[in-house]
């Protein structure tokens, strides 16, 4: 079980508000996505949730635990995918495991990595890979991480279109398998519908939740439904909903 309970949250910078009042929830095995107006501070939330800086008010809970100021409570994908360059694929999607304090389970690691599309890079280092594929062995590294709750902050931004589409499809496919609840941080609207069961809209800054959506599209999702009517239906909904908010 992985349940996120954000409560009343508030976190200034000096006299800067950028969060105020937020309140939200990631249910068990839920993908939610993130959307908002740049320096909103979603990327505030997300270190609000891994700990890395405190609240001014309000609680965060994991599983009814609170997490305030707790590091490795979570797995976190930044949009970089922050490889260690002296280590092997290998050895980087073992990493979550070392730093926990686990049992490191090669095998698991190694049958991932082939349905990463990895197979034979296994001992390759980062810099001998494309942007792609350090993506992907930073997902691999998130999946196999003892942590059941995954926040990923913008991860496909650098990507070109053709290969962002193949990482979403690639993403969606590992989530339907391992479901592991995930957060997940976008600017493109596209993105966030088709991977998303929840869509949280927050305002401009100081962010609140301005709206969250649910959307009705059955999975597997494939690359058909980007051009249906009903998915251009509720990009227009969004759009409009984002550009209330600037």
């Amino acid at each position: 079980m992985s349940e996120l309970n954000v409560m009343d949250v508030r976190k200034s910078f000096g006299t800067n508000l950028i969060l105020d009042q937020v309140s939200l929830t990631v249910q068990d095995g839920e993908f939610v996505s993130l959307l908002g107006p740049s320096g909103s501070g979603k990327s505030t939330l997300f270190s609000l949730i891994g700990g890395v800086l405190v609240p001014d008010e309000g609680e965060i809970f994991l599983n009814g635990k609170n997490i305030i100021g707790q590091r490795g409570k979570i797995s976190y994908t930044p949009q970089a995918p922050a490889l260690f360059p002296w280590r092997t694929v290998l050895q980087n999607v073992l990493l979550g495991q070392e730093i926990a304090g686990v049992k490191v389970e090669k095998y698991p690691a190694l049958e991932m990595l082939e349905k990463a599309g990895l197979k034979g890079y296994e001992n390759h280092y980062p810099h001998e890979l494309s942007g792609g594929m350090k993506q992907r062995v930073s997902f691999v590294r998130s999946l196999l991480s003892p942590q059941s709750f995954i926040c990923l902050d913008e991860p496909f931004s650098a990507l070109d279109e053709f290969t962002r589409l193949e990482m979403q499809l690639w993403l969606q496919s590992l989530w339907l398998e391992n479901k592991k609840s995930i957060f997940f941080i976008t600017h493109n609207i596209e993105e966030a519908l088709f991977l998303s069961d929840r869509i949280i809209v927050l305002s401009k800054k100081p962010a609140t939740v301005k709206k969250e959506i649910y959307l009705p599209f059955s999975r597997p999702r494939n690359k058909n439904l980007l051009l249906s009517e009903e998915f251009l239906t509720w990009k227009r909904i969004i759009y409009k909903e984002l550009e209330f908010s600037l």
